[in-house]
């Protein structure tokens, strides 16, 4: 409630208010953040390397401890004194006496932090020590010589040597250095061993704990067998905790270093623990140090950067404020010109926010603007139309400068001034189309015609299209001045097939264009347009998709026969009597060959009186009703053709089934078999049938329509034509092979037969054969 009434209305301005804000506490948390782990890295490197530098200062008085202690054991080892009681084959007391007391006062009272040492003799098997009476028998020293112990040398050992006052055995640890020499498995001949008072080390750590107490920070050393030096019962807890830990951080971290540090947690309390290696000596230096301590100055930082930061963020949100009242000072200005001029007020609950008041606000005043819009392409389209289609089709009486005046104000794209072509374009198998589809597409599928047509044609000449209502659509198209009345048909021509293939691509559909001669004047375009309606029948003739000019169909327009040949009409109705089906196609196609050039009336005319003469073999009622709704030639010529092959199958078929069948094939089977016998005809055909000759006659030629003379003679001469052409025999034996006798009778009958005397036959094919030309295969009424 408080923000909305701290902003009202203005959620848009609340939104910006809140983004700017959100990013600025997102970049200074992300910032601080950064500062804060950056100072805590810097913070654990800078005490790291702090506790390192105190750790090496112990370190480096260990090293020095070790390295005078191994200078001390080698110059003991080699001293005449030591060697004389080392190496010594008899025990003389008061010589032994006499060489130790001598090392004892130059090197023990010189050397403070030396606690004693020891002489062993190994022929003798005795042990001489100066500085503690009471270590006279080494445990180690024994385990080492009877071969159970190895022991390193010149390397510190810490070990707890024993000792007992007023009878009562008391701990008194030490570091021990042993030096001897030996060979192979050989026991040496002797040892030297120097122990060290660890104290003078102790009592420095204890001083460097003691510089700040209150930080609790502890030092610790361990040897190789993790021991501490100097543990103590309050100690004990910690250094057993921190040896579990050393070794669990060194099982983790297999790549660490001898130097660096760690955290982990004691009794409730995070310690960083720093660690170094003495490797002289082989001692590890700890230093285990509360991570409180170490972060009491990061606290503070951090407390102050939150302070720093909220103050920050204060800042920002008022700044975020006034930036943001600036930049929607506009905005607003514009929401309060609109809510003012419109009446209406700012309702967020309806609209949301400022932006979406005006989305809402500019969609609706497209809206209206889209209406008023659309109203008046509407009212324009309309009366573009109407002069479009007056123009088309009545004369109109205006003079030039109103007539260009109405042009302009309907926004027809044509010229004043002509010369003007029309081209009608009429869908093909509209009917079909008047089937499929509903009015409202075919007016689509018109309407995208005319735009297909009129924007590919207006790449070379301005024009208008038309939508006639029926099965066709108009171009007008404004001719250059000066142009002949053919120069524009050619062009006119390609751009007509673009958009032919066009549409055909994309709407399935072909059209045929008709362009008609060109119109001077604008008042020429009625009769123009019915003289190029006039010309579009003749896609009966040319086809679908055909481009029909006058040029096309002068051939046509000037042909003045009424009709096809009687010949053609002969070859179709002998080949169809002959149920010969290769044949009456031929026929059929040449008729309508000789159809085509006709004008269209005397073509349409033509085609009905051939389907009247054909009425027996065809369904006349049925043809001719398929005859004019079909649109081109080519369609009722394939309707046709169908109809006759399936007349003749049909009658074929009657006559396979007939009771007659049968007869007649073997009759001619037997003449194909013995037409070379001289002595082959009716009465022997009708003897071998055991048949009368008249019946059998009378049989045959009822089936098929010839006499077996005829068909004797038919195939006697058509084989005796095969021999010409593919044999080198004279026409007297090829007479007497096919069983002719009488060489002047078989002239005659080869004469009538193909038009030439056997030698001309035989000229003639073997020219066709030489030069190319088809050859046709002799047949009936060849």
């Amino acid at each position: 409630m408080r923000a909305r009434k701290l902003f009202g209305p203005r959620t848009y301005f609340a939104k910006m208010v809140l983004f700017v804000s959100t990013v600025i506490l997102i970049v200074v948390i992300v910032l601080s953040a950064a500062a804060y782990i950056n100072a805590q890295n810097v913070l654990n490197k800078n005490e790291n390397d702090s506790n390192q530098k105190l750790l090496y200062q112990i370190k480096y008085n260990i090293d020095l401890m070790d390295q005078t202690v191994t200078n001390l054991c080698k110059y003991l080892y080699v001293s005449s004194d030591i060697m004389s009681v080392m190496y010594a084959e008899q025990e003389n007391i008061v010589d032994v006496s006499v060489k130790l007391n001598k090392v004892q006062s130059s090197l023990m009272s010189s050397s403070p932090y030396l606690h004693s040492i020891t002489v062993y003799n190994t022929k003798l098997g005795e042990s001489y020590t100066l500085g503690s009476p009471s270590f006279s028998n080494d445990p180690m020293l024994v385990d080492f010589m009877n071969a159970n112990q190895t022991l390193p040398r010149l390397v510190p050992i810490f070990r707890d040597i024993s000792k007992v006052v007023n009878g009562r055995t008391e701990t008194e640890r030490v570091f021990s250095y042993f030096i001897y020499d030996t060979l192979a498995d050989e026991k040496p001949d002797g040892v030297v061993v120097i122990n060290v008072k660890p104290e003078w080390l102790l009592e420095n750590i204890r001083q460097i704990n003691m510089i700040d107490p209150k930080k609790g920070d502890s030092i610790f050393i361990m040897d190789r067998q993790e021991e501490f030096l100097g543990e103590t019962p309050d100690t004990k807890p910690m250094m057993e905790w921190l040896k579990r830990q050393f070794d669990a951080y060194k099982t983790s971290h297999p790549q660490a270093g001898a130097d660096g540090y760690f955290k982990t947690d004691f009794e409730g309390k995070q310690y960083m623990i720093t660690y170094t290696n003495a490797v002289s000596a082989d001692l590890t230096l700890l230093k285990a140090q509360p991570v409180l301590e170490v972060y009491k100055y990061m606290n503070a930082l951090r407390t102050n950067m939150l302070i720093v930061t909220c103050v920050f963020l204060a800042v920002a949100l008022l700044l975020s404020f006034g930036i943001s009242q600036r930049i929607y000072r506009p905005l607003g200005n514009l929401i309060s010109t609109i809510v003012s001029d419109r009446g209406r007020r700012f309702a967020k609950d309806v609209v949301g926010d400022e932006i979406s008041y005006l989305i809402s606000v500019y969609r609706q005043s497209m809206e209206k603007l889209d209406l008023y819009d659309k109203e008046r392409r509407e009212t324009k389209d309309v009366m573009k139309h109407y002069w479009l289609n007056r123009l088309l089709t009545e004369p109109v009486s205006a003079a030039a400068p109103e007539l260009e005046t109405i042009l302009c104000n309907m926004r027809i794209s044509l010229p004043p001034t002509g010369p003007y072509a029309v081209i009608v374009l009429k869908i093909d198998r509209y009917k079909d189309i008047q089937m499929t589809f509903p009015a409202k597409e075919r007016e689509t599928l018109r309407f995208a015609i005319i735009n297909i047509a009129s924007e590919i044609v207006a790449s070379s000449y301005p024009n208008e299209g038309l939508d006639m209502k029926d099965d066709h659509v108009v171009l007008i198209v404004g001719l250059p001045p000066g142009d002949e009345s053919v120069s524009f048909l050619p062009v006119l021509g390609v751009r007509l097939s673009e958009a032919r293939e066009t549409v055909g691509r994309y709407f399935k559909i072909t059209f045929t264009a008709s362009i008609g001669e060109a119109a001077e004047t604008i008042q020429g375009l009625p009769a123009a347009y019915h003289s190029t309606l006039n010309q579009a029948v003749y896609r009966f003739i040319w086809g679908h998709g055909s481009i029909l000019t006058p040029e096309l169909i002068r051939d046509n327009e000037s042909n003045r026969e009424s009709g096809y040949s009687k010949e053609a009409e002969e070859r179709l109705l002998e080949s169809i009597r002959a149920r010969d089906a290769g044949a009456t196609e031929c026929a059929l196609t040449e008729l309508f060959e000789e159809t085509a050039a006709l004008n269209y009336y005397n073509a349409l005319a033509s085609i009905l009186r051939l389907a009247n003469l054909l009425k027996d073999k065809l369904d006349y009622a049925a043809i001719s009703r398929r005859i004019v709704e079909n649109e081109t030639m080519d369609d009722i010529l394939s309707l046709m053709r169908d109809a006759l092959l399936e007349s003749i199958r049909q009658e074929e078929e009657q006559q396979m089934s007939g009771p007659n069948h049968y007869v007649v094939e073997a009759v001619k089977a037997y003449i194909r078999q013995n037409y070379h016998d001289p002595g082959l005809c009716l009465t022997s055909i009708a003897a071998m049938m055991k048949m009368s000759s008249r019946r059998l006659s009378k049989l045959y030629k009822e089936s098929e329509d010839m006499s077996i003379p005829d068909y004797i003679n038919e195939v006697r001469l058509l084989t005796a034509a095969d021999l010409l052409v593919r044999h080198h025999l004279s026409v007297y034996e090829i007479a007497e092979q096919v069983g002719i006798l009488n060489d002047t009778y078989f002239f005659s009958m080869f004469k009538k037969r193909f038009g030439a005397t056997p030698k001309e036959y035989a000229l003639r094919k073997t020219a066709d054969v030489m030069f190319g030309a088809p050859t046709l295969e002799p047949g009936r009424g060849g």
